[in-house]
Formats: C-alpha cells, structure tokens, sequence
C-alpha cells in the first residue's frame, strides 16, 4: 500500500511528537541568513554548526524585545522548541525561547566581571609591582605537559646560566583549573623567588578562560612577589594579563625579558677589558694631547716669547711706517711735478689778470685825479689861507684869491660877488 504525500508528512509530524528526543529539545549553532522579520512579524534564519543546517523559525506571538536583541546574523545561540515537518516548507525548528551560547554568553559574563575588578581598582598602574632587574630564582607556574617548561628554561639561561626556575605546576583548562593555577601562586608566593611568571604552555583558545577566572584574578592581585603573564597573544589577551605587573604574548618572550638585565651584564662584562683598553688608551690621548696644548701655552707665554712676540710687531709696524712714508713721498714728489708744470702757467695767467685790473683801476683812478681835471680846463679857488673857495659867501671886495690851473696859479681880487643859477641846475 503506498502513502501519499500528505499521509507521510502527516506520519512525521506524528512520530516527532511522540519522540522524547525531538521535541521540547534545546539545540546550539550560529545564525546565518537572518534578514529581520518578515511582513507578519515572524522570524526565519538557518542555523548552523561545523556539519549541519536546520532552517528555524519563531511565531511573533513568542517574539520579545529581549529575543530580538539576542537575534543578529552571526550569533552563537541556544533555541528550546521543537522539530516540525511542514506540508510546503519541509522540515524545520520551531522554537519558543532563544538565549546567547557558547562564546556570547561567556563573553557577556567575561565584560561584567572586568567591569567589576575595575571598579575595585584591580587594574590600576598604582598596583603594579616592579620587576627585579637582576632576579635570582624565578618561579614558573604551567602545565607540566606543556612546552612552556623548556622555552623558559632554555631561553633565560641562555641570558642568565646561572638563575633558579622552580616550576609549580597547574593545570590549564578544564575544571578545577582556575584553583590549581591560585594554589601554585600561593605556593610559590610563600616559597618566595624573585619574581613569578604565568603561563598557559600552549593548548586551545578555550584554555585562555582559566585566566579570565576571579579566583585566578583574585591570586594574581593578591600576589606579594612580582609576576609577569604570558598568556594571551596581544590580540586575546585575559584578565590575568591585565592584572599582571607586567605582560608578554609568550613565555620565550617573557624568559627573555625577565634575565635580559643579567644578559646584558654578562655581555658588558665579557666586553669590559676591551673596552677599558680602549678607554685608557684614548684617555692616554688624549692626555698627550692636552699636555702639548699645556707645553705650547707655557712657551707661547714666556718673556722670551712675549718679548719675540713683540719684535716681530715692532718690525712690521717699521715696515709699514716705511712703506707708508714712501708712498706719501711718491704721491708728494707726483703732486710737486703737476705743480711744477702748471705753475709758470698759472703765474703768467695771474699776472694777466692783475696787469687788466690794474689798468681798468688806473683808469677809473686817472678820472677821479684833480690833475686830469684841471687838465680837462678845470681849476680850484683857494683864500689867501689857503681854503678852497666852494661858495662866494664869506667873500668880500678886496680879499685875495689864488686861482690854481694845470701849470700854475693866478693871484687875484675879488671886486664883487653876485649869485648866479647853479651849474647843476643848469646841468
């Protein structure tokens, strides 16, 4: 007898829900497809693990805001509902309840613990311990089936041959792995090495949770001794880290940092004689050098250097006067030369002019002079006293006159006077 289509399904939705281990289950994966909810409000994404999908859905009736917050495309979930077989859409989940799993749930969990630890000041600077520059004895706590023993161990004594590791071993992942790791450091604390180093010795990602433990935050904040982490990688670093004094991605890392001050004074050292030769012979140096420089200021400043000094200045000073005397006796004996030539000339062209204006004021003399006057035709009138005659006033019939003319003088009497129009008017 065959079943028809509707019969089968009908069959599949039956066996499903008499099946303990199909219904009212709780299934884990990631959410791909998920696009928001469709036009009624329904919600539909495939979700997936390493080797299987399983298309899943929610009604609205069951959709919360506090669902929807949790359901984004990439999400590591946890769905409870039940498997169903639907005549057009095939088999599908369809669940009532949704909440974060795997890596978002403890994600969630490792944000509020840190939000907490800082609150109490757990990662504050003003908590960290230095590191000894010179540390004797190291303790180490790690698994010991992991890499990490020989790492340290081989890479800090290539540094330091001569520092202690004590290893105390813990488990790194797994349950009672947090307590392990916080008895270690109690038990190294008390032992009291000069710094401690934490460390997860390889293993999965998952093995990075032990340290994001209180209890592990806890023994690391409390820890009296110096300790350096290293176990996350910068990318995925953990609570212990942050704790720490101080951190490094790897254990090789951290070994070497930890003995590099020894390292490097074994180095410096090695290298000491050598350099203290160099040293001494450059301070020789540059002791000779400075000894000269002191010889040649003492001779440089000695009398018979001053007074050498001083010669040579005064030498010099003689040439020069010299040098300068000749040249002024040259630029003399030129200038007299010039001079010499020009000077008949000027003194021909000087007695020129005083010849012409000698003439020009014999001239102007010869017209002012009485005697070219009188020979002109004029004459002066003088009394017998001896006066010049300028007006007849004063004179009276009968005085004695000398009339003076160019080659002699006439005596004369007056006989009248009488007033006539002056010869300037007349003029």
């Amino acid at each position: 007898m065959a079943y028809s289509v509707s019969e089968l399904v009908q069959n599949l939705n039956t066996a499903i829900r008499l099946s303990n281990t199909l219904t009212r289950i709780e299934i884990e994966g990631e959410i791909i497809g998920y696009h928001g909810p469709n036009r009624n409000g329904h919600i539909y994404f495939d979700l997936k693990d390493d080797r299987s999908i399983i298309k899943c859905m929610m009604f609205s009736s069951r959709c919360t805001r506090e669902y929807m917050d949790i359901i984004r495309e990439g999400a590591h979930v946890s769905l409870y509902g039940s498997l169903n077989y639907h005549q057009q859409f095939g088999l599908s989940f369809v669940f009532e309840r949704i909440s974060d799993g795997g890596e978002g749930a403890r994600m969630r969990a490792l944000l509020e613990l840190r939000r907490e630890l800082e609150e109490l000041g757990m990662f504050d600077e003003m908590y960290k311990k230095p590191i000894p520059r010179f540390p004797r004895t190291i303790g180490l706590i790690t698994s010991s089936s992991g890499a990490a023993i020989g790492d340290v161990v081989t890479n800090a004594r290539r540094n330091d041959p001569f520092v202690r590791i004590i290893v105390a071993p813990a488990l790194r992942e797994g349950e009672g792995a947090a307590h392990e790791v916080a008895s270690a450091r109690r038990r190294l604390d008390e032992y009291g090495p000069d710094v401690i180093l934490l460390t997860r010795g390889g293993g999965s990602k998952d093995s990075l949770w032990t340290f994001n433990e209180r209890v592990v935050a806890q023994a690391v904040f409390d820890c009296s001794t110096p300790i350096v982490s290293a176990i996350g990688h910068d990318r995925d670093t953990s609570i212990a880290d942050d704790i720490a004094d101080h951190h490094e991605s790897t254990p090789t890392g951290a070994a070497m940092v930890l003995t590099a001050g020894t390292g490097s004074l074994i180095s410096y050292l090695e290298s000491a004689p050598s350099e203290m030769l160099t040293l001494m012979n450059r301070h020789i140096r540059e002791s000779r050098n400075l000894l000269k420089n002191y010889s040649s200021a003492v001779k440089y400043g000695s009398p018979e250097s001053r007074l050498e000094r001083r010669k040579k200045e005064l030498e010099k000073y003689r040439i020069s006067l010299v040098n300068s005397m000749k040249l002024t006796l040259r630029s003399a004996e030129g200038k007299f030369d010039r001079y010499r030539v020009k000077l008949p000339q000027m003194m021909d062209s000087s007695l020129k002019k005083a010849v012409r204006r000698r003439d020009i004021i014999a001239g102007k003399l010869e017209g002012l002079s009485p005697v070219g006057r009188l020979k002109s035709g004029f004459s002066y009138v003088t009394d017998d006293k001896g006066r010049n005659i300028r007006s007849i006033e004063g004179l009276k019939p009968g005085d004695v006159l000398s009339i003076n003319v160019l080659d002699g003088e006439i005596t004369s009497s007056v006989t009248g006077t009488g007033k006539t129009e002056k010869i300037t008017d007349r003029i």
